[in-house]
């Protein structure tokens, strides 16, 4: 049914997320209902991304990745080898993104900053010296943004649909388009999610984390070939999706309709009985018709459900595991709950130290 409504022309998306416009500034087609501007953002996002399907581009990506690793991993390591996992995910996503995608070497305040502040925002939107200090480290970086070919491309792309946007995003039509959140908040926002809420589940369970190691030590740096690597990706994406709802209207009756994936994804009519188990090696096989319609962690137009999440984020989690050989929780941390699901609220577990 979901997946229906999604594919079907009876259906729109839903109104523009007025959220996003007036707290972040963001006027890219996730947050504006046009298609036209939908379909040609998602082409270009995705010839980007098709770069990695090179083995040299590919092998330029971990690379990156491994030195965003080795760096932030110095800058936040404490005593004992300990640190905060949460900041080690967030940074290095956004470094590595940035530089990956954007080429973009951003300044070290962004990094360190810009991650908590997004977050901050989503639960307290009305912070104005939170909004402020955003739109200052953005500027403080406008040089870098402004050298960046693939950025400059997107700016032209929003630019060319200004019919649409200035109906919308009425107030500083030209910084909203100008606003390189447009392009990382679809990109590091879900990608960090992806590789904390895998790396979390790994720290659950002991024998998996061990297996996935060996597997890892026989692919060497080509991770994508990595099977039990995707399929946690694959389970992770199913239990923690980062896209919990969507949103659809009827063009024909004006219904508004909300899609619960999180629901669907939990689901033990469709999952079977394990549905609410942490259990990779369900995509060891061939996924049922309905299993395969039910799958949604990207809806259908996000052009990270293709291999994008796969092929960035497994690289950053296979790469952390290999500069963290011991990776427990530290004693001094609360501990991960056991007998349930991780909470999926942005901010959880920001505190757990774990041991490199």
């Amino acid at each position: 049914m979901a997946h229906d409504i999604l594919k079907s022309s009876d259906y729109s998306r839903h109104k523009p997320n007025e959220w996003l416009i007036d707290t972040l500034s963001i006027v890219n087609p996730f947050t504006i209902n046009d298609e036209s501007l939908l379909n040609t953002f998602k082409n270009k996002v995705i010839k980007t991304l098709a770069s990695w399907n090179d083995e040299k581009q590919y092998e330029k990506l971990v690379s990156t990745i491994e030195n965003r690793i080795k760096y932030r991993l110095l800058l936040l390591k404490l005593h004992n080898s300990k640190f905060y996992l949460s900041k080690l995910v967030k940074q290095v996503t956004l470094d590595s993104f940035l530089l990956s995608i954007l080429n973009v070497n951003a300044n070290e305040e962004l990094l360190t900053e810009l991650p908590d502040l997004i977050i901050h925002l989503w639960k307290n939107c009305h912070d104005k010296n939170a909004q402020n200090r955003l739109q200052q480290l953005l500027v403080a970086n406008k040089y870098q943004f402004s050298q960046s070919d693939t950025w400059q491309q997107i700016q032209t792309i929003l630019s060319n649909h200004s019919n649409i946007i200035s109906k919308i995003a009425i107030n500083d039509f030209d910084e909203k388009i100008s606003n390189p959140l447009n392009i990382i908040i679809p990109g590091w926002e879900t990608m960090w999610r992806v590789v904390f809420y895998s790396l979390l589940e790994l720290l659950r369970q002991p024998k998996l984390l061990s297996e996935l190691r060996l597997q890892l030590n026989n692919h060497s740096k080509s991770y994508r070939n990595c099977l039990l690597l995707k399929w946690i990706l694959k389970e992770t994406l199913r239990l923690y999706p980062p896209t919990k709802n969507i949103y659809r209207t009827n063009v024909k009756t004006g219904q508004n309709v909300c899609i619960s994936v999180l629901k669907i994804h939990r689901d033990k009519n469709v999952w079977g009985f394990d549905a609410l188990d942490f259990n990779p090696y369900r995509f060891n096989k061939e996924l049922t018709a309905q299993q395969e319609k039910s799958y949604l962690p990207f809806s259908i137009s996000c052009p990270a459900r293709f291999s994008f999440a796969y092929t960035f984020a497994g690289a950053i989690v296979a790469e952390i595991l290999k500069y963290c050989s011991t990776f427990n929780v530290a004693e001094e941390s609360t501990p991960l709950p056991s007998d349930q699901l991780l909470d999926l609220a942005r901010n959880s577990y920001n505190d757990l130290l774990t041991i490199m």
